[in-house]
């Protein structure tokens, strides 16, 4: 039997993209970030003043203990009241300006 050397065949291929093709795939890229930005931003409540629970407050005060909030809410954390008088309600503003004046 005969042997049968194969020889491998490289081929290569460049296609350049038009100015708008480029500008295209810009836009696309940019507004898909764009929106994932806005998201994020929206899930992570960064654009919303207020947080409604006692671990949203210890998420926003660096992922503080559970105690060292209620030490602040005894000190007098400002704070309001949701539609149920067990839940609060804080003011991300309220708290920053409580803790630069009391601690």
């Amino acid at each position: 039997m005969e042997s049968v050397e194969l020889q491998k065949l490289q081929v290569e291929i460049s296609h350049t993209l038009a100015g708008e093709q480029i500008d295209g795939i810009y836009q696309a890229v940019y507004s898909t970030t764009l929106q994932a930005i806005e998201d994020a931003r929206k899930d992570s409540e960064l654009e919303s003043d207020l947080i409604y629970s006692k671990a949203g407050l210890r998420r926003f005060l660096n992922n503080c203990s559970d105690g060292y909030v209620e030490e602040l809410l005894a000190a007098g954390l400002p704070h309001g009241r949701t539609l149920s008088e067990r839940k609060r309600v804080f003011s991300k503003k309220a708290v920053r300006a409580w803790l630069l004046k009391n601690e």
